[in-house]
């Protein structure tokens, strides 16, 4: 165990043994293995199987439906350590995160996929509900799915959705007259009839915009209730949060691991840079702020695995956690000076994904208005 190694909760010793075992199985997918796949722009294909293979992908997933069962703690675990290795989480985030909302607002039918995305036969990736004009402002949709019939016609237009060229099965959100509606899609069988363009981000998060032009859609393809459907996706938004707070503490220790080995082992007149209070103090200060986070973490995920709500909780830890991961990153460069601009060292590559976690406007009002009490902003 690293020294850098914060504590798990003393009721859960079975976190330490996963924690081992995804240690042994990351090392076959170390740094340069997600070097390539960044500078590629290509799908983690093999990664994915391997976790698969080793049951990861259901750790979300009821056993009735083919999964583990074991909850979010086990779930943070898991995309922290892919990312403390140098990996990026977000593919297996998704998968285990997004069928939450299959599990609580799917039929029986559309539930028969849980056991394939646990096994990563099919996949789960994408949830298309930003647009171009209202971003994540989702109770006033563009995309519109409107009756014929028993069945409906859907004309929609996304942006900022991750993973559409490497998914099964897609959860689309959209504004009927009763209210925002979600559809399950599955692009093997609609893709065809939906355009897909990619979207050249600061990160391999393989990001595109979707066009929807007048699909027909069955009824059976509804997800939960018509009217429901924002309900019904900000059901999962906690669970979701803490994941993407544990990717960012491992983004952190990533940075922290690296950097205080170099700091020790590297040396420039005479003696290791980590003797300098210039190189000290940034790391200090970085990693008191990723242990605070990391608590704050494991208090999100005590009140899901309580029963309570989690909102704010779980809004604190995704803040906390990424803007933590963002100055370990920023002392990361301190330490490493040029070559931390250098790909081979791969903080540039880990700095860009900590970007994509610092955008944390609508979680500040969130609890700005929620757990403060203060009036809704505008």
């Amino acid at each position: 165990m690293s020294h850098l190694d914060a504590p798990l909760p003393v009721d859960r010793p079975d976190l330490l043994s996963i924690r081992a075992a995804l240690r042994r199985l990351l090392v076959r997918f170390g740094p340069e293995y997600w070097r390539t796949c960044d500078s590629q722009r290509a799908f983690p294909s093999e990664f994915m199987r391997t976790m698969a293979e080793g049951g990861y992908l259901g750790t979300l997933i009821p056993e009735a439906h083919g999964g583990l069962g074991l909850g979010p703690s086990v779930a943070s675990v898991i995309v922290e350590e892919i990312n403390r290795a140098g990996g990026d989480g977000a593919v297996v985030n998704a998968q285990m995160a997004i069928c939450g909302t299959l599990v609580r607002e799917g039929t029986e039918e559309q539930k028969a996929y849980l056991p394939q995305i646990a096994a990563g036969t099919t996949r789960l990736l994408t949830v298309a509900a930003t647009e171009p004009d209202s971003g994540a402002d989702m109770s006033h949709l563009e995309s519109v799915a409107r009756r014929q019939g028993q069945d409906w016609v859907v004309d929609a237009k996304k942006v900022f959705i991750s993973l559409a060229e490497h998914t099964d099965l897609m959860i689309l959100l959209v504004r009927t007259e009763e209210g925002p509606t979600l559809f399950l899609l599955d692009l093997r069988e609609f893709g065809t009839e939906i355009e897909i363009r990619p979207v050249d981000m600061i990160a391999n998060r393989m990001t595109t915009m979707l066009f929807i032009d007048g699909l027909c859609v069955p009824d059976r393809c509804r997800l939960g209730s018509v009217g429901g459907g924002l309900r019904g996706l900000m059901k999962g938004f906690a669970p979701r949060r803490v994941l993407a707070a544990a990717e960012s503490i491992g983004n952190a220790r990533f940075f922290l691991d690296k950097s205080v080995q170099h700091a020790i082992d590297r040396r420039t007149f005479h003696r290791p840079i980590g003797q300098n209070q210039g190189v000290q103090y940034p790391l200090a200060q970085a990693y008191a702020k990723v242990e605070a986070a990391d608590l704050m973490r494991w208090d999100a995920i005590r009140y899901l695995e309580d029963g309570r709500d989690g909102g704010g909780r779980s809004a604190l830890a995704k803040i906390l956690a990424s803007e933590a991961a963002w100055e370990t990153a920023r002392a990361a460069l301190t330490t490493f000076g040029g070559w931390g601009l250098a790909s081979e060292v791969h903080v540039e590559r880990k700095l860009r994904d900590a970007t994509i976690f610092v955008f944390n406007n609508m979680l500040l009002s969130y609890v700005a208005e929620k757990v403060l009490g203060m009036p809704k902003s505008f």
